[in-house]
């Protein structure tokens, strides 16, 4: 599986015949003179764990006897594809991939699903106190009226709890993203850098706990292996770019310095004090220390993964696993949480979510259908069976089945993932997250290259953002 965003787009056709009662479809009871609806699915690429998804469709046509076509495409190609589908109201998909972050601009074209969940032929497949919470209430939680409103915190989902304080569901979760440390184990546990790093910093080395851990160890990997006198191998890969990805990054310092992107009254809250010391943090890396590559302020997830994939880099934060290549033999990747700050007592620390549900087309010919196809792809047995592609799962029992995997590396990645799940946030609920979400990345990028002092490139963003959120009705 490709482990990094890929730019093309897949179109499959997908069709193996075959049925069985096992779906509760009655072959009995079918119209011999009508067609089985062929179902058309709109999905992502690696990003959404597709190499799993389209096992699970294929598996879904030979039980069911259904037709379903599927049509891949990358993050903004799809977000593009599914914005012009529902704008013109259109029933060609049945079937719609959704990142969180952009159900409150489309919920009124989706079919809430509550009523599809209680009425199910299969409960087993439900099963709402199996997923995730985090994961369920990011991905599929909103109240139609005002899309802005956070569900209430459960630990285990109560659909009766959420529809009574004017929620639905919106969507079935089918893959989650959250921010993650990666790391060279091999080094870490290397004798010889183990005492180096005793004597220079007096503890001993291991994974980051801390923003100041983290700079500790970056600075003392970052280093000039060839003698030329310039830094060849660093302590960490950095998204810098003027991205989503410097947005991402850049949160994950926010929230530990204990700032939010929006205040409670959807102002903007970035431009706060926590806001200025994160940006100053993640600048510090790049222009003061120089931790990660010289290039990294054109980086985006494809470049950092690769740097780090060609053993540039002893770590990295990520939303995937970045891998490492088969040709530096001794390596060997570790997983934690990313790093935050001690604050009376305990690390903060709230690593971004990013989630992904399968929602049904409102102007879909095959509402019913669609459900049952999505209730499938994200039953717990189908997303137990994910595990092997390294999927990202959304179900509590796909976790706890990835314990007994046999790779170690495996075990580890599941269990940082589920860590950092549990600990995690969303973004923004707003109509234009896009717009609030490219001013901060602007912002990151003016103070990273020089162009403004952190205060005032937070400020002038702010300011910004402020007015889209007005124009937005917030």
């Amino acid at each position: 599986m490709n482990k990094f965003i890929t730019a093309c787009f897949l179109a499959l056709l997908l069709a193996v015949a075959g049925c069985s009662p096992g779906l509760g479809r009655d072959s009995s009871a079918r119209n011999e003179a009508r067609a089985e609806p062929v179902l058309k699915v709109l999905y992502g690429t690696a990003e959404t764990g597709s190499e799993a998804v389209i096992d699970a469709i294929r598996k879904y046509e030979q039980l069911s006897g259904l037709k379903v076509e599927i049509s891949m495409l990358t993050y903004d190609h799809l977000h593009g594809k599914v914005m012009s589908e529902l704008s013109r109201r259109s029933g060609e998909y049945d079937l719609i991939a959704l990142d969180s972050s952009w159900m409150p601009k489309v919920i009124h074209h989706l079919e809430p699903l509550s009523g599809y969940m209680r009425a199910s032929k299969h409960p087993e497949a439900v099963k709402l106190d199996d997923f995730v919470p985090e994961v369920f209430l990011d991905a599929a939680v909103f109240d139609p009226g005002a899309p802005h409103r956070q569900p209430p915190d459960m630990t285990s989902i109560d659909l009766e709890k959420l529809t009574s304080a004017g929620f639905d569901v919106w969507s079935l979760p089918v893959h989650v993203n959250v921010l993650m440390g990666s790391y060279r184990r091999d080094l870490f546990r290397d004798p010889d850098e183990r005492q180096a790093f005793r004597a220079r910093f007096g503890r001993e080395l291991r994974v980051p706990d801390t923003i100041d851990d983290y700079l500790d160890i970056a600075r003392f990997f970052t280093r000039d292996t060839d003698g030329d006198g310039k830094s060849d191998f660093y302590g960490t890969t950095l998204m810098a770019a003027r991205n989503e990805s410097n947005f991402i990054e850049f949160q994950s310092l926010l929230a530990a310095y204990g700032g939010q992107v929006l205040d409670d009254n959807m102002k903007p809250a970035f431009h706060s004090e926590a806001g200025i010391r994160a940006l100053e943090t993640y600048g510090s890396w790049i222009n003061r220390y120089q931790v990660a590559p010289p290039d990294s302020l054109s980086y985006t997830w494809e470049e950092a993964g690769l740097v780090f994939n060609s053993g540039q880099a002893a770590m990295g934060m990520f939303y995937y696993d970045m891998g490492i290549s088969p040709k530096i033999r001794s390596a060997e990747i570790g997983y934690f949480v990313v790093p935050g700050v001690l604050s009376e007592g305990k690390i903060r620390r709230e690593p971004l979510i990013a989630s992904w549900g399968l929602s049904v087309n409102k102007y879909s010919a095959h509402k019913q259908e669609a459900y049952e196809l999505a209730e499938y792809v994200t039953s717990p047995d189908v997303q137990r069976q994910a595990l092997r592609f390294r999927h990202h799962v959304t179900r509590q029992s796909a976790f706890a089945e990835a314990r007994s995997l046999i790779l170690r590396s495996d075990r580890d990645y599941y269990k940082v993932l589920r860590d950092s799940l549990g600990i995690g946030v969303g973004r923004p609920r707003i109509v234009n997250y896009n717009q609030v979400s490219d001013a901060v990345q602007s912002a990151v990028h003016e103070y990273l290259i020089g162009m403004k002092d952190a205060e005032t490139a937070l400020t002038d963003a702010a300011v910004l953002a402020g007015g889209l959120l007005k124009q937005a009705g917030y």
